[in-house]
């Protein structure tokens, strides 16, 4: 399948709008029992993570999951200034590229939903707010003076680091729950 239409300069404009008109409709597709946070469901809820997943341990204790997602275009790191439909990049392309995931607060989720968009393949990556805090590629300052907020960029060179946290579409859900579970400790 291609995905060139999210590539298009004619639907969306910045990852901003790529994160909330396409992922999280996606995700929200793959994943029904996802729901989008309320007061209701987390009282301290004020906007910092995009989902909410309740979940029963095997003592039946109920837990509430709290999930980020990120999504970035994979992009020809030579071609900075190019639209984005001429730097976008396949899945088996040998070209360096770039792909940055903004604006990552690790203490607002248990769990981050990454997604990567090719011309031809979307990926996805789980891993716990921990993972993401320890990762050596993390940036801790995405901008001068900023706190509690960085970025991670996976290009060519880092990517396979990440191999143990890719996911497959249909094993979401499960793998956010496995997620938690690392992040809280729970056998």
């Amino acid at each position: 399948m291609l995905y060139n239409y999210l590539l298009e300069s004619t639907f969306t404009q910045s990852v901003s709008e790529l994160n909330y008109f396409f992922a999280l409709g996606t995700i929200k597709e793959l994943v029904p029992d996802f729901q989008r946070p309320t007061k209701k469901l987390d009282p301290t809820y004020s906007g910092e993570y995009d989902f909410w997943l309740d979940w029963k341990d095997k003592k039946n204790k109920p837990h509430g999951i709290r999930i980020e997602v990120k999504t970035s275009r994979v992009v020809d790191f030579e071609k900075p200034d190019e639209p984005l439909y001429i730097k976008a990049l396949s899945s088996d392309s040998d070209r360096p590229f770039d792909m940055n995931f903004q604006q990552i607060k690790t203490k607002c989720a248990d769990v981050f939903l990454w997604i990567a968009v090719w011309r031809d393949k979307i990926k996805y990556w789980v891993l716990t707010s921990d993972e993401v805090q320890n990762n050596k590629y993390f940036s801790r300052g995405q901008h001068r003076g900023n706190v509690g907020e960085g970025q991670l960029h996976l290009n060519r060179k880092n990517i396979s680091a990440f191999n143990q946290y890719e996911v497959k579409s249909t094993r979401i859900k499960e793998s956010v729950i496995e997620a938690y579970k690392r992040q809280k400790k729970i056998k």
